[in-house]
């Protein structure tokens, strides 16, 4: 007999907790809010936003207290290695219209073994829009997941389980070391649907949809204008600085994702009119105009060009410190690869890219650490020759450098990005070419706060 899906895994046990932790170092900030939501009462389906292929569900595995088990498009599936490599990684098929009428009655079977993996006390995620979306916007959802809610729930009787909305935000999609929020909900019981759900099912089905969605929005960064998306995205990051001071709160990644929800639901509820502010919106470019609400003060900008300086010129005329920095840099420079640029240019679906850099800098991270440990062990003493008589125990100092370096990565690539940036703000500044734009953001503030 085969073992299910949801069972004890020693391989996956072994690589699990090295993907998580590459999870966390693809992103400058990984926030988690919560967490205390999962019930503990109960089986409980996970239901996040979709808007990248594979950073969701690799947001859930690092939360998820038992190892979750997903679901994912069966067009993937469809290469027999690929099918082997998903079916490790805990991932099921589920079989759309567009993949055939003939393929939908497989999914019965898909479904009772979800029922089996949430009967045994493991977390199923299933994508709450069941396909990804390369906005912040809420698509419409399917039925497949509250269909297999309602036959888990029956079989469980008067045991609870519950689905759990998950709202998940990306500052930016594409690039390497941005901001990540995982805000988990309440979690819906099932259980009261479930006297509907007997006499009349397609009706308790729109019922634990529309809950869903409803629950689900407030978590997120949900902007539902069509027409004027780019000017509301605009407006999020333009003013999202001005009304953090207002409020006094401080620059982190939570309060920079809240502060988006509430200038997104300013223009929803019509508190701001978006259409009166077409020509001061016009006169940014999306990269522009964040530089210019989030710009450093000149001092700011001025010692972080000395923080940098420093280590260089300190390298430069202090050898031992040299030989630290080559080291370090010699042992995981992964970061400073600009990886995304590559990916841009190769993978035309947007919502993939980012999913792509991280299994490409992951894998490369994990080769580079096995090289760059037997390569010390075997020889570092004979370049670091004052300190040759650890012999190959700078294997193992090369390895732990490897992932004190990813942790470190996400900071410091931050603080070199934005301290160039900042850095061009000021030049531009200096030549007078950001008079247009600075008018245009100073009506904006006078126009809406």
């Amino acid at each position: 007999m085969s073992k299910a899906i949801q069972d004890n895994n020693l391989l996956y046990n072994l690589l699990s907790p090295l993907v998580q932790f590459g999870c966390r170092c693809h992103y400058n900030r990984f926030d988690v809010h919560g967490i205390e939501n999962l019930p503990a009462d109960g089986a409980y389906i996970i239901a996040p936003c979709h808007q990248q292929a594979l950073m969701e569900p690799l947001a859930v595995l690092n939360f998820a207290p038992k190892p979750p088990v997903f679901l994912a498009r069966a067009d993937i599936f469809r290469k027999p290695l690929f099918r082997t490599i998903l079916t490790f990684l805990k991932i099921m098929p589920v079989y759309r219209i567009r993949d055939g009428q003939d393929q939908l009655g497989r999914n019965k079977e898909i479904f009772d073994r979800c029922r089996d993996v949430l009967l045994d006390g493991f977390p199923l995620c299933l994508m709450a829009e069941g396909r990804h979306n390369n906005r912040h916007h809420l698509l419409n959802m399917g039925k497949g997941m509250f269909r297999i809610a309602g036959e888990t729930q029956l079989k469980l009787g008067d045991h609870p389980l519950y689905i759990v909305p998950t709202g998940i935000d990306f500052d930016d999609y594409e690039r390497p070391y941005s901001n990540l929020v995982v805000n988990i909900g309440k979690p819906i019981p099932v259980q009261p649907f479930m006297a509907t759900y007997r006499e009349n099912e397609p009706l308790a089905l729109n019922q634990m949809r529309d809950t869903l969605f409803e629950q689900l929005r407030p978590l997120m960064h949900d902007i539902r204008s069509d027409e004027h998306y780019e000017e509301i995205m605009t407006l999020c990051n333009v003013l999202n600085r001005e009304m953090r001071r207002r409020e006094g709160l401080r620059n982190t990644a939570w309060n920079r994702f809240r502060m988006r929800q509430k200038i997104a639901g300013k223009v929803e509820s019509g508190a701001w009119d978006i259409s009166a502010l077409h020509a001061p919106l016009s006169t940014f470019d999306f990269p522009l105009a964040t530089l210019i609400a989030e710009h450093w003060s000149l001092v700011a900008t001025l010692l972080s060009v000395l923080a940098v300086a420093l280590p260089v010129v300190a390298a430069v005329l202090v050898p031992p410190v040299r030989w630290v920095l080559l080291f370090c840099l010699l042992c995981y420079p992964i970061p400073f690869l600009p990886t995304h640029l590559i990916v841009k240019k190769k993978v035309a679906d947007t919502q993939f890219r980012s999913s792509v850099n991280f299994g490409v800098r992951l894998i490369l991270s994990i080769l580079y650490a096995v090289v760059i440990a037997i390569v010390m062990a075997c020889c570092g003493g004979a370049w670091m020759s004052r300190l040759a008589d650890i012999g190959a125990w700078w294997g193992l100092v090369a390895l732990a450098v490897v992932h004190v370096g990813a942790w470190l990565a996400g900071p410091t690539i931050t603080f070199l990005r934005d301290t160039l940036a900042n850095c061009r703000y000021w030049f531009m500044w200096l030549g007078g070419r950001l008079r247009k734009a600075e008018k245009a953001y100073g009506e904006l503030k006078n126009t809406l706060l």
